[in-house]
């Protein structure tokens, strides 16, 4: 049991399928293979078992391209075995809370979607353990969640400036987050885009007002008295 693989908050690799894959309810197949963008090594303080794994994770969601971060920090698993994860409504016993979706959602929209290398790897796993295990988010090294010892300034630097972005009014969400919970494994999260709005149709020019229609036949009158 590979137990400083505690990091996976699950993000499809298709997010735009993710939503179709099951509804929520029903049962899929995850397995994890390996860390998708590198990883750091850390220790937090609500994890008591010492250092773990913090980064993306690549892995198959029903046979699918997956990728994906922890958002479970009390549950391990195995790379490469099979497990029955259920896609769990928000504001469920085993959901995130209306707010904890919310920030996730915009956390992802912040990041814009997949980590591009490990710096970006790291830092949205951290921000997501802040937001789910922190009564006060907003800082990674402070707090009920807390980043002990270990990864970078600059990944701790960067989680805590999508923290401060997520954490504006202002914040824009473009994804909304579910968990996918197993009762033997780690939890995830699927990010799944929000419909965008419908375009406004083109604007209709309006017809002549009164004025210019009277202008119009001003203009017809003295035309006819000239050819008169």
């Amino acid at each position: 049991m590979l137990r400083n693989v505690l990091a996976a908050t699950a993000t499809l690799l298709s997010l735009q399928a993710s939503a179709a894959l099951i509804p929520s309810g029903t049962d899929a197949t995850v397995r994890m293979f390996d860390f998708a963008r590198g990883h750091a090594v850390a220790d937090v303080s609500i994890d008591s078992v010492g250092s773990i794994g913090v980064g993306q994770l690549r892995g198959s969601f029903n046979g699918a391209a997956f990728l994906t971060y922890c958002t479970d920090l009390f549950q391990s698993f195995s790379w490469g075995q099979s497990y029955t994860y259920t896609l769990v409504d928000n504001g469920s016993a085993q959901g995130f809370t209306t707010v904890q979706a919310d920030r996730l959602g915009k956390l992802y929209t912040t990041a814009g979607g997949d980590a591009g290398n490990a710096t970006d790897s790291a830092a949205f796993q951290l921000a997501v353990w802040e937001i789910l295990y922190d009564s006060a988010p907003g800082n990674v090294a402070a707090g009920n969640f807390r980043l002990l010892s270990g990864a970078s300034t600059a990944q701790r630097d960067r989680a805590n400036s999508w923290l401060a972005a997520v954490l504006d009014p202002h914040a824009a969400r473009s994804f909304d987050a579910q968990r996918i919970h197993s009762s033997v494994a780690q939890d995830f999260v699927v990010f799944t885009p929000l419909p965008q709005p419908m375009p406004a149709p083109p604007a209709v020019p309006e017809p002549a007002g009164p004025a210019l229609v009277v202008l119009a036949l001003a203009g017809l009158v003295a035309s006819r008295r000239r050819a008169w």
